[in-house]
Formats: structure tokens, C-alpha cells, sequence
């Protein structure tokens, strides 16, 4: 319940019943939108990780 008041911008209202329920084209976009930000993080991550060079 916590969830869906949380995630409440993912619900849509059926026009036939009034009931809410989960918007597929609203959880692709969300669900997307949350891998590109974390994909970026873990670039942003990777990429400040510092250079060690070791003589061979």
C-alpha cells in the first residue's frame, strides 16, 4: 500500500470500473528512465576510479 502511494503517478483510472490500476506505457517509461540513472551512475563511477600504472 505504501508502494502505490508512493508509485501513485504510475496508476491510471479504468474509465469503465473507477478503479485504479498500473499503467503499462507509464512503467516502461519510469522503469527506463530509472536504468539510464543508474547506468549513468555507475559510468560516473567507473570513470573516477583512479589510474594506477604499474612499471612491467
Amino acid at each position: 500500500m505504501l508502494l502505490r502511494f508512493i508509485f501513485s503517478f504510475l496508476y491510471v483510472r479504468n474509465w469503465y470500473t473507477g478503479e485504479l490500476e498500473l499503467s503499462r506505457p507509464r512503467v516502461v517509461l519510469f522503469s527506463a528512465m530509472a536504468f539510464i540513472i543508474l547506468l549513468g551512475v555507475l559510468l560516473a563511477l567507473l570513470l573516477q576510479s583512479p589510474i594506477t600504472y604499474t612499471r612491467v
